[in-house]
């Protein structure tokens, strides 16, 4: 782990099933039963109990406190950038990229930097699109300081106005929006809805779904990534559990099919974890309660991630 510092950020607020929180912890022990030194490693400790009135954000629930959680993450982050370490962040859901990616932002607030989102998911919703009203797939609409309000179909309070105004804005008020969608590319993206894919299709971002993973091969796909982001100074790297096929990712909360295959993941991990771009890796969504006391997806992350540190 030389010259990188480890960051546990236990929130599972953010998503729709608790038990994320927990994946932190659960990747840390098997990587020390791996012998990789994390005795350089920071802990944010999960404060996500549920307060009555926090219910009542029916299209962003629990945004107040997700605006907290991002707000510490987003300082630890920096604070570590400013040490001179790059972050390996092991979150529990995805809503802290939030965090993450503006503790990169805002300590290189005139660099370009891009972002490759590993994931089944487009998480592009906002309070006035979601379904669900979980904010761990709200995360790069968010970043992106949109509201999507054109594809509205929720009628969102001025509440809840106002948190997302504050999520949208975590950290330095003045950087805002935190990054171009002309500067983003999924890979593995294979379950968004209607109003996710007309901000793909209106915004004409990079996106690679299995059928092209399987027809160009996984070191194509990256390939095309990393020249697609080449005029990018900084890359901010997510990877999302689900975004392994559920043959595989056994303890995440929202499973899709056609996912990853375990060697393509590997490649992955291989080359991004180590790439001379790299600002942040963030790894999200491992939820070892699923699996009822099975460890599996933890000894898979850490497996992917312990190869990738000992390369």
């Amino acid at each position: 782990m030389k010259n990188r510092i480890l960051i546990l950020s236990q929130y599972d607020i953010a998503a729709g099933k608790r038990g994320s929180a927990d994946g932190p912890s659960a990747v840390k022990s098997q990587l020390i039963q791996k012998g990789i030194d994390c005795s350089n490693c920071i802990v944010l400790e999960n404060n996500n109990s549920p307060i009555e009135h926090q219910n009542n954000f029916k299209n962003a629930k629990f945004i107040d406190t997700v605006v907290e959680n991002a707000s510490l993450l987003e300082q630890t982050t920096y604070n570590a950038i400013k040490s001179s370490k790059t972050p390996v962040i092991l979150s529990g859901d995805h809503g802290n990229a939030i965090g993450g990616f503006s503790g990169l932002k805002n300590a290189f607030p005139n660099k370009r930097i891009g972002i490759i989102w590993i994931d089944a998911h487009a998480d592009l919703h906002t309070p006035y699109t979601t379904p669900s009203g979980n904010i761990h797939g709200m995360p790069l609409a968010a970043l992106a300081g949109i509201d999507n309000s054109e594809n509205s179909k929720n009628k969102v309070t001025d509440e809840e106005i106002k948190h997302w105004n504050q999520l949208k804005k975590i950290g330095n008020k003045s950087i805002y929006p935190k990054f171009s969608f002309k500067d983003l590319v999924f890979i593995g993206l294979r379950d968004a809805e209607e109003e996710e894919w007309d901000l793909i299709i209106k915004h004409n971002i990079r996106h690679f779904e299995p059928k092209d993973i399987k027809n160009l091969g996984i070191q194509n796909v990256l390939t095309q990534t990393l020249e697609y982001l080449n005029n990018c100074d900084i890359i901010y790297v997510s990877f999302d559990a689900d975004s392994l096929d559920p043959s595989i990712s056994v303890g995440t909360g929202t499973p899709s099919p056609n996912g990853l295959l375990i060697e393509e993941a590997e490649y992955l991990f291989n080359e991004l974890f180590n790439h001379p771009k790299l600002g942040v890796f963030e790894i999200s969504e491992v939820n070892p309660n699923i699996e009822q006391g099975n460890q599996e997806m933890g000894v898979v992350i850490s497996n992917l991630l312990a190869k990738a540190i000992n390369q």
